[in-house]
């Protein structure tokens, strides 16, 4: 579906002189591979007024997802304003704030915005006109890791040092300027999903749960497991000081694109800020870890990875003048022994369902059984799953066990 007036998006990208003569658009994902929005490549071929010279912009434009279905659970009138909002308003707002405090590499990890708006007749409801346009990073030189496969040691510490930096930057603006914090940005940290009025994902756990006694070391762990998923199924959270900031809450393989030059990573991009709240850091931390990363990295150095995060973090407060010692290492595992219940509670079902879910071509069919959780032909699916899935999901169980996260009070 071609983007109307989409010169009008676009206005403050193309130079003076220069007018949009031509566009063309191509599906980025097969059907089904993104369910928060369709994302379109653009080709957008703009001529100089004067010299004729033409030039083209590679762009992408993300649109409301397809069904209605998909619209209202991912409640498109609140994450699809926010994603909006966060890159008009939020990353300016802490690259200033870096810079005022002698910051000059300031944080770099976002796609560059060229524009957005909610629909063309001036209201405030989110509709089919909705569209956020923004650089298209593949022909940047950027790429999405396999999400079957995942980041290898190097790929993940990049990852986590873009993610030490900008939780750090928003915890240094709550701390030297709270004023701005609670009026400028604390109001925009709110985007959630719709919760389902009865659970979708009853029968899909209880094949999880299946799958999870097939592996007696443990086994044991696993009451303790079902307990947390129902405690936190309904993804109720209770924001706590000091570390809380701003949480990307979807974290994973899809939503950061990686550079690589001679075969070596050497840039991350995060993507995809729809569902940013205000949570704990160790939420993100431990959705990507346990989602993104190769599991036999996980086994060699997830403490070390969970040490380097913080570190990092650390190191960015002092950057920005902060007293860091309420947010030293031990206190920092009682965060993480806190709110790794509520992500286990998501992961559970996000590794068995997506990082490790059928990969669909791009003529492939999404039927409706594709989303009903509770078929017969979806449950087998799940029974089914790739070996790579159920190694992620025992060491997860194995490391929670291990250190003392399963907390069911």
């Amino acid at each position: 579906m071609p983007i109307k007036d989409l010169e009008q998006i676009l206005s403050n990208r193309i130079e003076k002189g220069k007018k949009l003569i031509d566009t063309s658009s191509t599906a980025l994902v097969a059907p089904g591979e993104n369910y928060g929005g369709e994302l379109l490549g653009l080709e957008i071929t703009v001529e100089d007024e004067n010299t004729k010279a033409r030039d083209i912009i590679h762009a992408v434009g993300k649109k409301i997802p397809p069904t209605k279905q998909l619209q209202e659970s991912f409640n498109i009138q609140v994450t699809f304003r926010a994603e909006i909002l966060f890159y008009e308003k939020i990353v300016p707002m802490l690259r200033e704030f870096q810079k005022e405090n002698g910051i000059k590499d300031v944080i770099n990890c976002f796609v560059e915005f060229y524009g957005g708006r909610l629909n063309l007749n001036g209201s405030d409801v989110v509709d089919k006109d909705a569209v956020i346009i923004m650089e298209n990073l593949i022909t940047s030189g950027y790429k999405n890791i396999d999400r079957h496969i995942g980041y290898n040691l190097e790929e993940s510490r990049i990852v986590i040092k873009d993610l030490a930096n900008l939780q750090a930057t928003v915890l240094a603006l709550k701390l030297k300027k709270p004023d701005v914090f609670q009026k400028e940005i604390r109001p925009l940290c709110c985007n959630v999903l719709t919760p389902p009025g009865e659970s979708q994902f009853s029968e899909v756990i209880n094949v999880i749960r299946d799958i999870l006694l097939e592996n007696d070391k443990i086994a044991a762990y696993v009451p303790k497991a079902m307990v947390i998923w129902n405690k936190y199924e309904n993804r109720i959270y209770k924001a706590r000081e000091p570390f809380v900031t701003l949480s990307h809450c979807d974290l994973w393989v899809n939503n950061a694109m990686m550079k690589y030059e001679n075969g070596k990573p050497i840039k991350n991009i995060f993507i995809d800020f729809q569902l940013y709240s205000y949570k704990s850091p160790v939420i993100d931390l431990l959705n990507f870890l346990f989602t993104s990363v190769q599991t036999e990295v996980l086994q060699k150095e997830f403490d070390n990875l969970v040490k380097f995060y913080h570190s990092e973090l650390i190191s960015n407060l002092h950057k920005l003048n902060c007293d860091s010692e309420p947010f030293s290492f031990s206190k920092f595992e009682e965060e993480l022994e806190i709110d790794a219940g509520f992500v286990l509670s998501w992961t559970l079902i996000f590794i068995s369902l997506v990082v490790f879910g059928e990969k669909r071509k791009p003529d492939q069919e999404v039927k409706g059984s594709d989303m009903d959780f509770k078929s017969e032909e979806f449950l087998n699916k799940v029974r089914s799953m790739m070996p790579q899935g159920k190694e992620r999901l025992y060491f997860m169980i194995e490391t929670f066990g291990r250190k003392g996260w399963l907390r069911t009070e």
